[in-house]
């Protein structure tokens, strides 16, 4: 029995979803399959129900549960107690980053790094912001670049990297497709697509439409950002990114989008983050050094 095995199955527990379940972990929905399928040959019982498309715990399977996470939890508490003996000279560098980092230059920051430090390695996890901000708050990593604190800016340090003007995303046959610019408050009735835990949306739509009590119709989803606009590029609903994000996608991915500019003065904020009173390794702290001086020679 493997501790990937363990993760999988309460994975599969979480979302009711073999896919899903993959999504979350970054590995494929065959891995899945396979880990599930290795643990209950291994203890002889089937954990899972499987008919037709919806899968449910057999009563052995919620006994096993609670297993799974103490065994999970109990792993993991031991690594943050252990996290203490690293040695602060480890060469490498664990670094949680929002999938949209490539788009603002975070491999060239990586290489030129490595120029001047040849020998410490870096490791990006790439999660969703709340997922990294988590991680941040149980140490499973000291330094995180995010779009946005949520509720958490009392328990971090954080550091404004840049802004990037939002803009509003249609498909290309999309009604406001004669549209260059928009106001906000003339999309009430538009069908808007949104990650899981990115509050932007709805602290926009307060702002436009509190008063009122009205927010327009959003749909979340758990994936990451291309996902979401190939949805919208397949006219399921409307969305507002970044303006570097939503041309990079048009340019090199797919150029069935149309970017619209927005009256309204809306930005969002790249952060680059870490927990306070959380002393950082002589190597994160030349890191985090390193990239608050070179996003601030981008920008200037």
């Amino acid at each position: 029995m493997t501790f990937e095995q363990l993760k999988s199955f309460l994975a599969v527990v979480k979302h009711n979803h073999f896919t899903l379940a993959s999504q979350e972990l970054f590995i494929s929905q065959s891995s899945i399959s396979k880990h599930i399928k290795s643990l209950e040959k291994e203890i002889g019982i089937e954990l899972f129900k499987r008919e037709h498309r919806t899968i449910t715990l057999t009563p052995a399977g919620k006994e096993f549960l609670e297993f799974a996470r103490e065994s999970v939890d109990g792993y993991e508490k031991m690594q943050r107690n252990l996290y203490k003996y690293k040695s602060e000279e480890s060469e490498i560098i664990t670094i949680g980053v929002i999938d949209t980092m490539i788009e603002y230059g975070l491999a060239t920051l990586i290489g030129d790094f490595h120029k001047e430090h040849p020998n410490i390695q870096i490791e990006l996890i790439e999660r969703g912001n709340n997922s990294i901000l988590e991680y941040l708050s149980v140490s499973k990593f000291n330094l995180g670049f995010v779009s946005n604190l949520g509720s958490n800016n009392k328990i971090l340090d954080s550091y404004e990297l840049f802004s990037d003007n939002l803009v509003m995303v249609t498909s290309e046959n999309h009604r406001f497709l004669e549209n260059r610019t928009i106001a906000l408050d003339k999309t009430s009735k538009e069908k808007y697509i949104a990650l899981s835990g990115d509050p932007t949306l709805h602290n926009i739509f307060l702002n436009v439409w509190g008063n009122l009590n009205f927010f327009p119709y959003v749909s979340y989803i758990d994936s990451q950002t291309k996902t979401l606009l190939a949805l919208v590029s397949e006219n399921m609903g409307v969305t507002l990114l970044p303006d570097t994000i939503a041309t990079s996608y048009k340019n090199n991915i797919n150029s069935h989008i149309k970017i619209i500019n927005l009256f309204d003065n809306l930005c969002a904020k790249i952060y680059l983050v870490n927990k306070k009173n959380k002393k950082l390794s002589k190597n994160e702290t030349l890191f985090k050094n390193f990239a608050l001086k070179w996003f601030d020679k981008q920008t200037s």
